[in-house]
């Protein structure tokens, strides 16, 4: 007993004298540990450089979820800030379809960096989740079409009227509707305290444009009219009406279901569904809450849009800043919509995408075809009356 003890202590003093001295740190480590001449993220070689043109790869940013407040709303953003020691020189804000969670984005969020980083060099993306659309993150209510486009636009007054870089407000199917109509009314609320305000203050006196009449918008398949045409429109505007039946099942399904089953059957049932998007799916969505939030406003979107006239007259008057794409077969942003935007000249960026599906978030492919989409625009790409584009 005393020799296996003697052993053991003898064991113990190696491990420590050889802790004592440690090894010198790489150059790697030692950038990680803040060496103020290095810089902040350091990419390790490729052991391939061939695989990149001899060039390291671009460095994706984590994203990073947190809750802010929006005129006393607790409010779920998914942020991504391009991993380069600078200020962003392109603001974008990202509002969701229905269901509204920004997880569902990240894909897009990541290509985007991946698609603008070289060209424009620091980006920050936010992508804003609808008001009880974020599990856990809510209040006890279930908010309107209406609540969440003025939701949009406090985020807007509140969080981008100071912005020094330019801006793009990107929204998808209802996010496109919110989109457009929130810089319509931030527009006419910044117009209205500049009228005010000029009476007193002294003529000449130079200001910068307001962001609100400098953004740019684009429009991801928007859903801005309820088609009394579409059979699928009118069989789920039939379910929403009891949208605490589907909320139901959806939280049942929750409770019972294992979240890897839940997974596989997802990518079983929608080839598109990525793995990734499918575990979004049974985080967010499975909730008896955020389901009923999620169905509440489909019943009101069909209400609200139903005979909903376009203002055509915005539209054309701020067309050289606001981009639209369109996909077949997609019963929210039918190609009827994509013929009425050309003929009124709603947009001079107009895309029907043939390798494009209105799921596309849910996609890394479709995303990343997405984030060239958005370069173009945002690279002054004009699109004609015959202008069909695939990914």
């Amino acid at each position: 007993m005393l020799r296996r003890h003697q052993g053991l202590r003898t064991w113990l003093q190696a491990v420590f004298r050889s802790k004592e001295t440690p090894p010198p740190l790489s150059t790697t480590t030692a950038r990680s540990f803040g060496d103020p001449d290095q810089p902040s993220f350091a990419p390790l070689a490729p052991r391939n450089m061939s695989e990149t043109g001899g060039t390291f790869p671009p460095l994706q940013p984590l994203p990073s979820t947190s809750v802010i407040d929006v005129a006393g709303q607790p409010t779920e953003v998914i942020e991504t800030v391009s991993l380069v020691r600078s200020k962003p020189a392109l603001e974008v804000i990202v509002f969701p379809g229905n269901p509204g969670s920004g997880q569902f984005y990240i894909s897009y969020m990541r290509s985007l960096h991946e698609a603008l980083m070289k060209k424009v060099g620091c980006i920050r993306v936010r992508t804003l989740s609808h008001l009880g659309h974020a599990r856990g993150v809510y209040k006890p209510a279930f908010y309107t079409l209406e609540d969440q486009v003025e939701h949009k636009l406090d985020f807007l007054e509140s969080y981008c009227s100071d912005v020094d870089a330019p801006l793009l407000v990107v929204g998808h199917s209802i996010g496109g509707y919110m989109a457009l109509e929130a810089v319509k009314r931030w527009q006419a609320r910044a117009g209205s305290r500049r009228v005010t305000r000029s009476a007193s203050k002294a003529k000449g006196t130079s200001r910068r444009t307001h962001p609100s009449d400098s953004c740019r918008i684009m429009a991801l398949m928007p859903y801005m009219q309820f088609d009394e045409d579409c059979k699928k429109q009118i069989s789920l505007e039939k379910l929403a009406r009891r949208p605490y039946v589907p909320a139901a099942v959806a939280g049942f399904l929750g409770l019972v279901v294992p979240k890897f089953l839940t997974v596989r059957l997802l990518t079983a049932f929608d080839k598109n569904l990525e793995r990734e998007s499918a575990g979004h799916v049974a985080d967010q969505l499975l909730s008896y809450t955020v389901g009923h939030n999620a169905f509440s406003l489909a019943q009101d979107e069909f209400r609200a849009l139903r005979g909903k006239e376009i203002d055509w007259g915005w539209l054309r008057g701020n067309k050289g800043r606001i981009g639209w794409v369109f996909c077949p077969g997609d019963h929210w942003a039918p190609k009827k919509l994509w013929e009425q935007v050309k003929g009124e000249g709603g947009g001079d960026f107009i895309r029907f995408c043939e390798d494009q599906f209105h799921g596309f978030c849910t996609s890394a492919r479709a995303s990343k075809g997405m984030a060239r989409l958005t370069e173009e625009f945002l690279g002054g790409g004009r699109g004609g009356d015959d202008d069909d584009d695939g990914l």
